[in-house]
Parts: C-alpha cells; structure tokens; sequence
C-alpha cells in the first residue's frame, strides 16, 4: 500500500510540471492584460519540436532550446495580432490553437520514421533522495521538474517584489496610469504574452523529453486548458499555482496508476478525471475570484 501511495504522489509531482510550465507563464500573460488560450496547441507543437530536433540531433539540450524558441515565435504572432493589431484576444487564442496544433500533426504525419527517445534520467538529490517515502516523491526526478517548481518560486519573488512585477501588475490593472507614469504599457504586453509561449514550450518539452519519449495527437491531453484554470484557482499567484498544479497532477497520477493497475473502471471515465475536476474547480471559483481589470482589453494610446 505504501508503494502504490508513493508512486500515486511521486507521479503527481512529474505529471505536474508542464501544468505548473504552462500556468506560470500564463499567469504573468494575465497579469499584463492579454489572454492566450493557443497555450495547449503550443504545448503540442514543442513537445514535437523538442523530440525531433532531440532525437535529429541526439541533444536533449538542443531540443529543449528549439521548443522554447518555437513557442515564443508563436506567442510572438499572438502578441502582434492581440497588442498591435488590438483583435479580439479570444478570437487570436483560437486561431492559434487551430494553428499550432494543426503544424505539430501535420509534421509528425510528415515524418518517414517515428522518432522516440529515452527520458530524461531522474537526478537524485544526494542525502535527501534517501529520505523514506519523502525522497521518492520530492527529490527523485527529472531536471524539468526541479526548474519548474524553482522559477515558480523565482516568477513569485519578480512579480511581488520587483519594479518589473509592479510595472506587471500594473499594466493589468490599469494601462493608463501605467502609460501617464511613463510604462510602456505594450512592450510589458509583448514581454509577458512571449514568456507566456516560452513556458508553454518548456511544457511542451516536459512532456516528450522528460515523460513519455515520443509523441502521440493530442499529446498535450488537457494540460494546457488546465494550466489556465490553475492560474484562476491561484488567483494569479505564482506561489498558489504550485498547490494548483499538484492537484490536478495527483489526477493525473491516480487516473494513470489506476489504469496500470486494471482495476474495474471505465478507460475513458478514467482518463476523463482530471478534467471533472477543473470542472468542478472552474464552476465554484470563477465566480468569486476578480482577475485584471484591463485582461482581455486593447490598450491604445490617446
């Protein structure tokens, strides 16, 4: 019992991190005024870019950078279309996703051969990974989980206790005092919307590189629309969003050992439990939690 306990939490902790990837960029996206809901299309389209460009090259590293820049490029044209152009950010988002995700299948259906890689290795971290119990669910995985627990800690320090976080925060809340004091209210919205693609790409990469070693439609599964719950739940709160990730990665987990295990449940009822979930989370907290004020709406000069 006390296995099946620790594998449970243990892979909650891995199924976990390209929630909190995506969720931490999202979060600063918010933070700044613009929505991107292209997040779970450019999660799919990185983790293929990462496990080609890994397996093309035999560089996970190489991978991981090629995911990275591709999901910024991305979020790049949601920027332009949104903060430039001034479109509707729902309508960009959407287009986006059709976009992105229709690129990574396209791709991969392109292919000659079917690329698959071995995972990353987990990193032991000496004396603690010893720990009974404790060490096998905290300190006994891969290096995408440790640097996504750790710049949620750093992305929580900037946002509350830097200029650049109050500048943020600001533009969010109220463009125009921003511009009157001096910010420029659409270099911040740049900014943010293409950190928001970058951790949607190091989700992406998260994924193939350092969880499944190859790449499947709809690889994704979820994850990205779930990131955008988790920075609601948070209540944009980079901190909070580590809590929200858990959770839904320990749905995650349980519905994936679950299913390992052939116990008596539907498949599909299974796999569908993560996001009963974020339903659940959507339909209770939505209505009591205030997000920016200016999210969602173009900011032009006057």
């Amino acid at each position: 019992m006390i296995e099946i306990l620790t594998a449970i939490l243990s892979g909650s902790v891995i199924l976990a991190t390209p929630i909190l990837f995506s969720a931490l960029g999202e979060i600063y996206d918010e933070r700044a005024g613009v929505l991107n809901l292209g997040i779970e299309a450019i999660m799919s389209l990185t983790a293929f870019v990462s496990l080609w460009i890994s397996y093309s090259s035999g560089s996970y590293w190489m991978g991981t950078m090629a995911a990275i820049l591709v999901g910024g490029l991305v979020a790049l044209i949601h920027s332009f279309a949104c903060v430039t152009v001034g479109i509707n950010q729902l309508i960009s988002g959407l287009l986006i996703l059709t976009l992105a995700d229709g690129i990574a299948n396209f791709s991969y259906r392109s292919l000659s051969v079917t690329p698959t890689i071995e995972p990353l290795k987990p990193i032991n971290i000496p004396r603690l990974s010893q720990i009974p119990v404790l060490g096998p669910i905290l300190f006994q995985h891969n290096i995408f989980v440790y640097l996504a627990f750790l710049l949620a800690v750093i992305f929580g320090f900037i946002l509350y206790k830097t200029t650049l976080g109050l500048k943020i925060r600001g533009v969010g809340e109220n463009p125009e005092a921003c511009d009157a004091a001096g910010i420029n209210v659409n270099r911040i919205r740049y900014l943010c919307v293409i950190l928001s693609g970058v951790m949607a790409g190091l989700g992406g990469a998260s994924l193939t590189l350092g969880y499944i070693g190859l790449y499947g439609r709809g690889i994704a599964a979820g994850r990205g629309w779930i990131g955008i719950i988790v920075v609601i739940l948070s209540r944009w709160s980079p901190y909070r969003a580590i809590l929200g990730s858990l959770i839904f990665g320990l749905g995650y987990s349980i519905a994936s050992n679950l299913i390992g295990m052939g116990v008596g449940v539907p498949y599909y009822f299974l796999l569908m439990s993560p996001h009963i979930i974020a339903l659940f989370v959507i339909s209770f907290m939505f209505k009591r939690t205030k997000g920016p004020s200016a999210l969602t709406v173009p900011y032009r000069r006057k």
